[in-house]
């Protein structure tokens, strides 16, 4: 997720669009150049907009928020360690382990989680569970991951020893799966089998559970890995024009410290100079035509024919480029997540948010603690269990719920 920088307080508001000239390249240049300052000016509003609420909900709910997650890992590590008993009833350990992929599956999504080894849970699981498992249920298991391995990797031990060796210790499973990623990932291996194989060995969690692919606007247009290539040497050919030099060696002389008596417009133009140095060097073009918009009136006469035939496209994706980081910030992301919670259409709205949420937090920690100190043993979890049932049966039924929709 990118991080939003405020808009300097002497940035220039974006203008009107400009009328049609006897020039269409400058027109076109004109149009592009007011659609990126429309859609600049649009970010930073959502920026300045959303900054004081997101700096109040790191600093209030995100403690409680990661402490929370906390909690949750606890209690997950310590329900994990009960799934090797054998004195549970199949319906005590078809809850239990409900239990703990619920636990398992709000951390998986949860972007306070930090550093919480979610995979050591899993392989501590699937090790107890293999332990309960007879003859028949580890053959099952076999095919099972020799189907998956095949999917994941593009291939799969035929020994039945070792796949019942995987099935037993998740450990040596994962060492494989590794193994096989590292081995499609070395330069010996075709680029195109690189990025199929490995995609499933670690977590993936997403932070709203957004599709890009199906939800976002721009995935259809996504870039090709050609286009920074041929972005770059457009930029290249541009910065090699004589009348692009001329309009570097104007803006430098508009800047130049040493020509500006008053002393606090000097340390301005100094770093106005530091940017336009920067930005010629590094051939950054939209710093330097920002800078030759806003200090250096007869910009525009600079820009031959040639240049706007370069510039032109650069501008259209620039554009896209700031819709699609618009997109993101807004729609995507834990910027985009908090404030759709927490901006509210008032002052008085946005308190209640930020108070109904520290009530749930508090209360959901408190709780949590209490399970980590009453649950120790089968004896004092099997009271839980019950009472989880109990509420599963009894929301099932309180639910309008069709039976006749299940003949259907």
């Amino acid at each position: 997720m990118s991080q939003i920088k405020k808009r300097s307080k002497k940035s220039p508001r974006p203008a009107s669009p400009p009328r049609a000239s006897s020039n269409p390249a400058l027109d076109l240049f004109h149009r592009h150049w007011h659609a990126i300052e429309k859609q600049q000016a649009k970010m930073d509003k959502f920026a300045s907009d959303g900054r004081a609420i997101y700096d109040r909900f790191c600093h209030e709910l995100e403690p409680l928020e990661r402490q929370q997650c906390a909690l949750i890992y606890q209690l997950c590590q310590r329900l994990t360690t009960f799934t090797a008993r054998k004195s549970f009833t199949q319906w005590q350990r078809e809850t239990l382990h409900d239990w703990i992929h619920e636990l398992f599956s709000y951390l998986e999504s949860n972007p306070f989680r930090g550093e919480l080894d979610l995979e050591a849970i899993a392989i501590d699981l699937q090790a107890n569970s293999s332990a309960l498992m007879d003859e028949e249920m580890i053959e099952q298991q076999c095919d099972f991951m020799y189907a998956m391995l095949m999917e994941a990797c593009g291939h799969a031990p035929d020994d039945r020893e070792q796949l019942r060796a995987f099935v037993r210790d998740p450990h040596l499973l994962r060492d494989y799966m590794l193994n096989a990623r590292a081995q499609a990932q070395s330069p010996d291996q075709d680029d195109g089998d690189a990025g199929e194989e490995g995609d499933d060995v670690s977590f993936d969690w997403d932070l709203e559970g957004v599709d890009e692919d199906e939800d976002n606007p721009f995935a259809d247009h996504a870039f090709d890995d050609d286009e920074p290539d041929h972005a770059a040497s457009q930029v290249d050919a541009l910065f090699d024009k004589s009348s692009l030099k001329q309009l570097y060696r104007k803006l430098a002389m508009a800047l130049h410290p040493d020509r500006e008596p008053d002393p606090v417009k000097r340390e301005e133009k100094n770093q106005l100079m530091g940017q336009l140095s920067h930005a010629w060097e590094h051939q950054e073009m939209f710093t330097l035509l920002q800078l030759a918009h806003t200090h250096l009136p007869e910009s525009e006469s600079l820009l031959s024919a040639d240049n706007l035939a370069y510039i032109n496209p650069l501008l259209k994706q620039r554009l896209r480029e700031l819709e699609r980081q618009y997109y993101l910030e807004t729609e995507q992301g834990l910027l985009a997540v908090v404030l759709r919670r927490f901006k509210q259409r008032s002052k008085k709205k946005t308190e209640a948010a930020f108070a109904e949420h520290r009530a749930y937090l508090e209360q959901d920690i408190g709780s949590l603690k209490q399970d980590l100190a009453e649950i120790r043993s089968l004896q004092t979890l099997k009271p839980y269990l019950s009472a989880r049932l109990n509420a599963q049966q009894q929301a099932f039924w309180e639910d309008d719920f069709d039976l006749d929709s299940l003949f259907r």
